[in-house]
């Protein structure tokens, strides 16, 4: 820097420097000038040079000397008269003073605040526990409203076939500040690296929620929150949550703050939960498959025993002088049906047995409930136990994993079975339904004629390892909640009127449907 050119420590003192000469000379002139005009009026020029030099007490001290000053010169110029025309000039060079005063303390004060609320706002920025740009998107704003104006409404399609329009608004982005928690969610150094240009940190889904701003922005939405990945100085990729507020005021774009929440953690944690989850389910299934040991002995014998019962007919038939083949052909027709039946049996329970992530798709909740009570027939014979299908006629589907909502389905109506074993021979029913409920849900149920639910149970009948019976686990239906709740419907649990107990599960209707 040149040595003639005040640093910015310098400029205060010579300012006053200069105020001081000119106070001094205003003085002189006021009180040697024969002059008829009201010189003193100059001191606001004073009080105004010093105004941001100085507290407010030195500024009313600066004024009262302005004004001391003022009648010194007076008395000092026409001690003859004192009531002449230079009075009245006094008077008005005194007002001047006064008012010029007023304001400035006022101004002062507003500055003041300003100042602290400058400050509070600052510190509040820099101290938030999250990450901060100030962004500048007037031009950004002055773009989208040029594409309205050519009469674009469709912003998404009209992004989908320009994306070099994407491109060309994040390189109008201009970053006006950010805070500590910008440039640690970065691993940057430094404030530089993190407001020079955002560019460097983008990946290809980044761009996708840089879109999203921009149709929010078009569509005269007043905030944004979009989930992406980012990528830091070192190359790893975070998961962040943006959300930024727009003002209502155009004219407002240049300064909207967009925060970045770390999300990273938070999905890995949910991530390892949906992966306990799947594993307990899995278990679950399988001792509920442990349960069900006769039924699926039932389920798979009985084609095996028609297979063997139509191949020593076969044998028979071909054996016969001449051989009956038309005989033969039916019951190798038989053979193939059964052995089939058997595969589609030992099919639907491999699948429950599997460990698997869910695979959600469009279900017809009447044939999962039919799938459901096949597997339970020989479970619900050995107790004496009657069951009933109520399925309404072309139920809308529902987005749902097969296995998952099957198993939901069997751990009711196990827990409904065996809760009638103290009911009377005759009277064992099991009711299974499945119908519409309201506009856009499915409604599931499973009925029983047992001895109820307790009040006491009620409340906690859902709860983890929380159990009715003796050698129960208390998982069941744990795991059917979630697996409900999952699918975004809802389960509970009543007493009939008369006796046992319903456990009703609403599930949403799938979109579209």
């Amino acid at each position: 820097m040149p040595a003639d050119v005040p640093t910015g420590r310098g400029l205060p003192g010579v300012r006053a420097l200069l105020a001081g000469v000119l106070a001094i000379a205003i003085f002189f002139f006021d009180t040697l000038s024969p002059a008829g005009i009201a010189v003193a009026v100059l001191y606001v020029v004073v009080i105004l040079m010093l105004m941001d030099l100085t507290s407010r007490q030195g500024l009313v001290l600066v004024s009262a000397g302005c004004g001391a000053l003022t009648v010194l010169s007076y008395l000092a110029s026409h001690s003859e008269d004192y009531f002449d025309s230079s009075a009245l000039r006094c008077l008005v060079s005194l007002s001047a003073i006064g008012i010029t005063t007023f304001l400035a303390l006022r101004n002062k004060r507003a500055t003041e605040v300003l100042a602290r609320s400058e400050r509070r706002y600052r510190n509040i920025f820099e101290s938030a526990g999250v990450a901060i740009w100030e962004h500048d998107l007037s031009q950004v704003k002055q773009a989208l409203d040029r594409l309205a104006d050519r009469g674009v409404v469709d912003i998404r399609r009209y992004l989908e076939r320009n994306p070099q329009f994407v491109e060309n608004c994040i390189a109008m982005v201009q970053i006006v500040d950010a805070n500590v928690g910008a440039v640690r969610l970065l691993d940057a150094e430094s404030k530089d690296e993190v407001t020079s240009s955002l560019k460097p940190f983008f990946l290809p889904e980044t761009v996708q929620s840089f879109r999203e701003l921009i149709s929010a922005m078009f569509e005269g939405k007043r905030s944004f929150e979009y989930e992406t990945v980012i990528q830091t100085v070192s190359g790893e990729t975070r998961s962040i949550l943006m959300s930024a507020t727009f003002p209502s005021d155009s004219d407002m774009y240049g300064s909207v703050l967009v925060s970045v929440f770390d999300i990273t953690e938070r999905n890995r944690t949910q991530s390892a939960l949906r992966q306990a989850q799947t594993e307990l389910t899995h278990v679950s299934r399988v001792a509920t498959l442990g349960e069900l040991t006769a039924s699926i002995a039932h389920e798979v014998n009985q084609p095996l025993a028609a297979v063997v019962t139509n191949g020593d007919a076969s044998l028979r038939w071909i054996s016969r002088t001449p051989p009956d083949l038309e005989e033969a052909r039916v019951c190798i027709q038989e053979i193939i049906s059964e052995g089939r039946r058997a595969g589609e049996v030992i099919k639907r329970l491999r699948a429950l047995a599997t460990k698997s992530e869910p695979q959600f798709a469009l279900m017809d909740p009447g044939t999962i409930v039919r799938e459901a009570a096949d597997l339970l027939q020989r479970e619900a014979l050995d107790h004496g136990v009657e069951i009933r299908l109520d399925i309404a006629p072309q139920l809308p589907k529902i987005r749902a994993d097969r296995i998952q909502l099957q198993q939901v389905i069997i751990n009711l109506a196990i827990n409904g079975i065996q809760a009638m074993e103290r009911t009377p021979p005759g009277r064992r029913e099991l009711l299974l339904t499945a119908n519409g409920v309201e506009d856009a849900w499915i409604g599931l149920a499973v009925c029983d004629h047992g001895t109820g639910i307790a009040e006491a149970a009620m409340d906690r009948l859902f709860d983890p390892f929380y159990s009715t019976k003796l050698e129960g686990m208390g998982m069941g239906l744990s795991i059917s909640r979630t697996i409900v709740e999952t699918l975004g419907g809802r389960i509970r649990a009543e007493n009939n009127p008369q006796r046992g107990a319903t456990i009703r599960v609403t599930l949403p209707i799938a979109e579209g449907q």
